[in-house]
């Protein structure tokens, strides 16, 4: 019986998420707007050290998509607009080496308070709550992640990163398309989890 409490407590430490990822927009000295994030990782988790050779923190300038600076990309209107109506949260943790990949290359990770936002105010509680809807647990800055095309265009909605308990501790979860049809006061649902 102990060698099985152990090792079950010994699984639930390897699949524990060891990190955080904080998204920042910032305007430049001559206006330019600069959309960065940033993985910081605790001593006993390995991501940070696969991602960029750094154990602590990983630093990344989101490149731009000019074509998206606007309202033409289907894919950012439904992440400000309608997300948590069309996606919905499977419960799946993204694997750690999936999730280096994910921060090296084709994607770009959306916070709510977003330079591609021109849906609505850059500090809409609406798109907050909206994003935060998405995670099981309160997240006070969920991210969204977004694959991208060679022309820096999202093109599809993967994952949400939230927040668990604790520092160091958020978990990049899939997203799957899941949209829920308002009728009047109910809603109906098209497809059952």
């Amino acid at each position: 019986m102990k060698q099985l409490l152990t090792a079950v407590i010994l699984l639930g430490t390897l699949h524990a998420q060891a990190w955080t990822i904080e998204s920042k927009v910032q305007v430049g000295s001559k206006g330019e707007f600069s959309d960065t994030v940033t993985l910081f990782c605790r001593a006993d988790e390995n991501l940070c050290e696969t991602v960029c050779g750094d154990k602590n923190a990983c630093h990344k300038e989101q490149e731009l998509c000019f074509n998206c600076l606007g309202t033409a990309n289907p894919i950012l209107r439904t992440v400000f607009t309608e997300v948590d109506r069309l996606y919905r949260n499977t419960l799946q943790a993204v694997p750690v080496l999936d999730a280096a990949k994910v921060f090296k290359n084709n994607h770009v990770f959306v916070a709510a308070r977003s330079i591609y936002n021109f849906y609505s105010a850059i500090d809409s509680v609406e798109v907050q709550t909206r994003f935060q809807n998405l995670c099981p647990n309160p997240s006070a800055q969920p991210l969204l992640v977004l694959e991208k095309n060679l022309n820096n265009e999202p093109t599809r909605i993967k994952y949400v990163v939230c927040d668990g308990t604790g520092p160091y501790n958020q978990e990049m979860q899939v997203l799957e398309y899941s949209p829920r049809v308002e009728s009047g006061a109910s809603e109906i649902k098209l497809n059952q989890p």
